[in-house]
C-alpha cells in the first residue's frame, strides 16, 4: 500500500523516537548516570529516523527476503551515517559519534560493528516491527494523523533551530580558543628566536651591552606572560559572563548529552573547554 506524505512524516518522527529510547538507555548504562542523548534537546534522534526511512525506501520491496534486507538496510544506513558524520563535522567542527578506536573503521565516521548492527536492524524492521506499526498508523484517522505530524513537525524544527545555534555556539568558542593559542605560540617564537640569536653572538658583546639584551628579553617574556594571562583572564571573564546566558547553558547542554564527543579540528581547544565545563558548578 503506498503511503502519503504525513504517514512518511509519522514513520520518520516515530523511529527519531524509538531511537532515542534505545540510545539514551545505552548510553545511560554505560555512563553510570542518565543521559539525555541526542544532538536535540527533545526524545528525538533524526539518525535513526533518517535511517530507518532510507532503509524501508529500500528494503519494503522486498520485505520477504531477509538476505537482500541485510545488505541493502546495511549499505543504505552505513552511507547515511557516513555523509551525515563528515557534514556534522565539517559545519559544526565537532564529532558528536566517533569509531576512531573502533577496528574496521572508516575516518571515524563508520566502522564494521556499527554497519552490522544496520544490517540487524534493517531485518528486525523490515520483517518484524514495521508491520505492527504500519498497520496501527494505516487504521488511524487521517485528520488526526496530520494534525500529529503538523504538532510533531512545528516541535522538532524550533528544538532542531536551538540545537543547531548551540553547536555554532561552541564552534565559535573553539575557533576563539584556537586563535588565541595561535597568537601565544607566534609570541613565543618571536622571542626565542630572539633569544637564539643575541645568544649566538654573546661573546662579542660588553657585559654593559649583555645586561641590556638579557634586561629587554626578560621584558618581552614578562610582556609576553602578561598578554597571555590578561588574554585567559579576559576570555574566562567572558566564559563566567555566558554561564549566566541562556546560549552558554545550551552548550553545556550539548555537550552533556554527548559525552562521547570530540573535534579532531580542535582537539587542544576542546579538551581545555570541556575541563572548563567540569570545573563549573
Amino acid at each position: 500500500m503506498a503511503y502519503t506524505v504525513s504517514t512518511w512524516f509519522f514513520f520518520f518522527y516515530f523511529y527519531c523516537f524509538l531511537g532515542w529510547v534505545w540510545e539514551t538507555c545505552y548510553v545511560s548504562v554505560c555512563q553510570g548516570k542518565w543521559v539525555n542523548r541526542g544532538f536535540m534537546h527533545g526524545p528525538f534522534l533524526p539518525i535513526y529516523g533518517s535511517g530507518a526511512i532510507v532503509v524501508l525506501w529500500f528494503t519494503l520491496p522486498f520485505r520477504t527476503k531477509a538476505v537482500f534486507v541485510f545488505f541493502a538496510g546495511m549499505f543504505s544506513a552505513t552511507v547515511l551515517e557516513y555523509l551525515t558524520g563528515a557534514a556534522m563535522e565539517r559545519i559544526f567542527h565537532v564529532r558528536y559519534w566517533d569509531y576512531s578506536d573502533k577496528p574496521l573503521n572508516v575516518n571515524g565516521h563508520i566502522c564494521a560493528s556499527s554497519s552490522l548492527a544496520w544490517g540487524v536492524f534493517s531485518v528486525l524492521l523490515t520483517m518484524y516491527g514495521h508491520s505492527v506499526i504500519e498497520r496501527g498508523v494505516l487504521r488511524m484517522n487521517t485528520n488526526l494523523l496530520e494534525f500529529i505530524v503538523l504538532a510533531l513537525t512545528v516541535y522538532i524544527s524550533v528544538d532542531m533551530s536551538a540545537s543547531v545555534r548551540e553547536a555554532l555556539n561552541l564552534k565559535e568558542i573553539l575557533l576563539s580558543l584556537e586563535q588565541n593559542s595561535a597568537e601565544f605560540r607566534h609570541i613565543q617564537k618571536h622571542f626565542e628566536v630572539l633569544s637564539a640569536f643575541y645568544g649566538s653572538s654573546i661573546k662579542e658583546k660588553s657585559e654593559a651591552g649583555l645586561r641590556k639584551i638579557n634586561s629587554a628579553i626578560g621584558t618581552g617574556k614578562e610582556m609576553y606572560g602578561r598578554i597571555g594571562a590578561s588574554s585567559r583572564e579576559r576570555f574566562q571573564e567572558k566564559l563566567e559572563n555566558k554561564r549566566k546566558r541562556k546560549e552558554y547553558t545550551g552548550i553545556r547542554s550539548l555537550l552533556r548529552r554527548n559525552p562521547c564527543a570530540t573535534s579532531k579540528m580542535h582537539k587542544q581547544a576542546f579538551d581545555n573547554f570541556q575541563e572548563f565545563i567540569r570545573n563549573c558548578k
